[in-house]
């Protein structure tokens, strides 16, 4: 008996704190319901990597498409809520080197952006989050093409991850 008080007391403490946390079950919705449709319009881009804002809003559009009751709209006037964003930063940081010659083997792509989701017949914006933040590690190649697909590739990667993170915060976060 004594061994079964020790064996269960963990699970025991371990519902409890889920019960106060305020834990909910994945699947679960947060949105109102009346809230049926959703316009990503393309995010500005104020960093020097070009077209980075097609591949983050290409990835958030996407990831509403396949992962959301929400039905996407082009016309954010038409819309129940707009996401918004600007994309602030994009970044390299070196992960690892060869030390004998002292080249960069590894990057790592840092995207970041301001984010807010509006009601537009309302105003009322839902939610903003001034620092959203996605990262994805690409090898670096000596051929520079090869280079260039591999940091798209990380870029892309990185969007999708980025779009994720807005999918659930709008699905769960308000």
């Amino acid at each position: 008996m004594k061994y079964l008080f020790f064996l269960l007391t963990p699970y025991a403490l371990l519902l409890t704190v889920l019960a106060g946390c305020g834990y909910h079950l994945s699947g679960s919705n947060r949105l109102p319901s009346d809230i049926e449709t959703i316009a990503v319009p393309v995010f500005h881009n104020n960093t020097f990597e070009p077209t980075l804002e097609n591949a983050v809003t290409t990835a958030v559009k996407q990831e509403f498409l396949t992962n959301s009751r929400l039905k996407v709209v082009n016309d954010p006037d038409q819309a129940d809520l707009v996401v918004k964003g600007t994309i602030v930063s994009y970044g390299l940081t070196p992960l690892s080197f060869d030390s004998t010659r002292t080249v960069v083997l590894e990057y790592r792509v840092h995207i970041r952006a301001v984010v807010s989701v509006e009601a537009p017949r309302t105003q009322k914006v839902f939610w903003k989050d001034p620092g959203m933040e996605a990262v994805a590690e690409y090898l670096v190649n000596p051929d520079t093409a090869a280079n260039r697909v591999a940091e798209d590739h990380a870029i892309a990667e990185a969007s999708k991850q980025f779009a994720e993170n807005v999918v659930h915060r709008v699905l769960e976060g308000f």
